[in-house]
């Protein structure tokens, strides 16, 4: 069950609005609180097990979230590029080890330790 949470930011605090739970209004310092909050009042008024409310947390606050967003799409490019560099790396140890070097020279070539070099095998 998906719940919506809208959070508004006041003095200090999170206002959140729930409006399937008949516009139930929270006030917080932290918006995992209110989370939790939510998860126990629909598990408490609907018997739906915790584990199976997900609440959707929708803020607006100009400038921060287009950042945010930004920043969390360069993150999942970053992770996308070192799980391909990783395969790369590997791939490349792999054949200097079928051109007979050891472990130390391609320590020395990728200017890591032959310890490192052993985990990439």
């Amino acid at each position: 069950m998906e719940i919506k949470a809208e959070c508004e930011r006041k003095g200090g605090a999170w206002r959140v609005r729930v409006p399937q739970l008949d516009n139930l209004l929270i006030s917080t310092k932290r918006l995992d609180i209110a989370t939790e909050q939510i998860k126990d009042l629909v598990h408490e008024f609907q018997g739906v097990d915790r584990c199976d409310v997900i609440v959707k947390v929708e803020t607006s606050m100009p400038g921060i979230i287009c950042d945010l967003e930004s920043a969390q799409v360069k993150m999942r490019e970053a992770n996308r590029l070192q799980e391909e560099s990783s395969r790369e790396i590997r791939s490349v140890v792999a054949r200097l080890r079928e051109e007979g070097l050891s472990m130390r020279d391609i320590g020395v070539l990728l200017q890591v330790s032959p310890q490192r070099v052993a985990q990439l095998t």
